[in-house]
């Protein structure tokens, strides 16, 4: 028999008593949600933000720990794996909430391509085509980690979808949306304010060449390289900028073929949100 185990990031202490854990494929908007929660925290509650060094939001639950316990992972090292290596098992999150953050998978994988050929520790040496149709981490493993995903969105005690459309679309309700299902009180409207104004593009690409969080989550590859960064682009749809047709014809019908149909809005929400 198996065990489960938690998924490969950070230390199994913070693991373990994770209470809340936020999931996504790599390159769906993670860091740009995990420092508006961090700096809507850190002003709710009073706290300095440099606690918060290395983005690890379990230093404020340290210092006041009326706040949960938020972890943040790819889970089951997804970005590694094909298709078939991906682990059904989604035991160890029962008794824990899970959310769970999308991002159109077009501009998700063309994204996740620079960040494996342009940032340290991220080797891939083909080009983009190659990449987009590759089985492991690319866009097949997406696919089948979000059917995995909706099969078990019953597993964890509470289980939040969110997306980096929605999120863009109204930052500050959606960002409160996440806090409140997290069990943090209802933020006021001026802290929502400074948490997104904090989290604005232009910001976290500065923080970013700053290394204001001496985290290699947010510092560039090579700041010569706008395609290194972590706060790359931002943009929406972006992926018709680098995709042929022929390519997003291709992935459009892996999407169709492959993803079970409730998420396919998600998969394809750049197409929905004009």
């Amino acid at each position: 028999m198996t065990i489960p185990t938690p998924p490969q990031h950070g230390s199994w202490d913070a693991a373990d008593s994770a209470e809340v854990v936020v999931i996504s494929f790599p390159k769906c908007g993670r860091t740009w949600l995990r420092v508006m929660m961090a700096k809507a925290i850190s002003a709710e509650w009073g706290l300095p933000m440099e606690l918060c060094e290395d983005l690890r939001l379990t230093a404020f639950s340290e210092a006041e720990p009326r706040i949960p316990r938020i972890i943040f992972w790819h889970d089951d090292r997804v970005a590694w794996r094909s298709p078939a290596e991906l682990s059904r098992d989604k035991s160890w999150y029962r008794g824990r909430k899970v959310v769970f953050l999308t991002r159109d998978l077009r501009d998700t994988i063309v994204s996740h391509y620079f960040q494996r050929t342009r940032r340290p520790g991220n080797p891939y040496e083909g080009e983009l085509g190659d990449f987009l149709a590759a089985d492991e981490g690319s866009l097949r493993t997406c696919v089948e980690f979000w059917n995995i995903w909706h099969a078990s969105r019953g597993v964890p005690e509470g289980f939040l979808l969110t997306s980096y459309e929605r999120l863009a679309a109204d930052t500050a309700a959606e960002l409160a949306r996440v806090l409140e299902f997290c069990g943090l009180p209802s933020p006021a409207a001026g802290t929502l304010r400074g948490a997104v104004e904090f989290g604005s593009f232009d910001r976290m690409r500065a923080m970013e060449l700053a290394d204001a969080f001496h985290s290699e989550k947010l510092r560039p590859g090579s700041p010569d390289d706008r395609e290194s960064y972590k706060t790359r682009r931002g943009i929406i749809g972006g992926y018709r900028d680098y995709l042929t047709r022929q390519q997003i014809a291709w992935a459009d019908a892996q999407i169709a073929g492959r993803l079970v149909p409730d998420w396919q809005p998600l998969a394809l929400a750049a197409d929905l949100a004009g």
